[in-house]
C-alpha cells in the first residue's frame, strides 16, 4: 500500500469482500487501471471474494472485465471462484446463479484444488442443477480439447 491509500486493486478486493457492486463498477470504469486479477498475499482475487460472498452483481461485473482470468487458484486451499461460490454461498438458488457465470467466462470445472476436489465434488447430491451445469460444462472442455487433439472425426481407434 502506498502513503496515498489503498491501491485500486486492494480497492476492488474491498469492494468485493464487502459485497459493493457499485464501487466495483466505478473502479472498474475508472480513470486509473485496475488489475483484475491482482492477488493478495492469500492469493485471493476480487473474483474470490465476490463468488465467496455470494455476490452475484459484483461477479456479473468481474466477468465483464477485459483480462480476467477466472481459473486463478489461492494459495490456501488452492481453491478456485468457482470452489468458492460452491463452498460460501448461502443459497443453492445463489451458487448456481453464480456458477453460470464463472462458467460463461471460462472457469473450468475440472480443477483440482489441494484436497484433490472439482468443484462438482462440493455440491450437495440434491443440487441436482448445479451438478447438471459443472457436468456439462466439463463435457464440452473435453470435447474441445479432443477436437484439439483431432479426435474430433470420431475414429478413436488404436490403430
Amino acid at each position: 500500500m502506498s502513503d496515498e491509500g489503498a491501491s485500486p486493486e486492494e480497492q476492488l478486493l474491498s469492494a468485493c469482500m464487502m459485497d459493493q457492486p457499485h464501487l466495483v463498477k466505478d473502479l472498474l470504469r475508472g480513470q486509473q487501471p485496475v488489475n483484475v486479477n491482482f492477488k493478495n498475499g492469500l492469493g485471493f482475487t476480487a473474483l474470490h471474494y465476490a463468488a465467496q460472498q455470494g455476490s452475484v452483481e459484483c461477479v456479473k461485473a468481474l466477468v465483464g472485465a477485459r483480462g480476467l482470468q477466472p481459473n486463478i487458484q489461492d494459495n490456501l486451499e488452492g481453491d478456485t471462484p468457482l470452489h468458492k461460490a460452491l463452498t460460501h454461498c448461502d443459497s443453492s438458488e445463489t451458487a448456481l446463479e453464480i456458477a453460470k457465470l464463472l462458467v460463461s467466462a471460462g472457469a473450468d470445472p475440472r480443477i483440482v484444488n489441494r484436497e484433490k476436489q472439482r468443484p462438482v465434488n462440493l455440491t450437495e447430491p440434491e443440487e441436482e442443477d448445479i451438478r447438471r451445469l459443472l457436468l456439462q460444462a466439463t463435457l464440452a472442455l473435453q470435447i474441445r480439447h479432443d477436437k484439439v487433439e483431432g479426435t474430433e472425426d470420431g475414429d478413436y481407434s488404436s490403430d
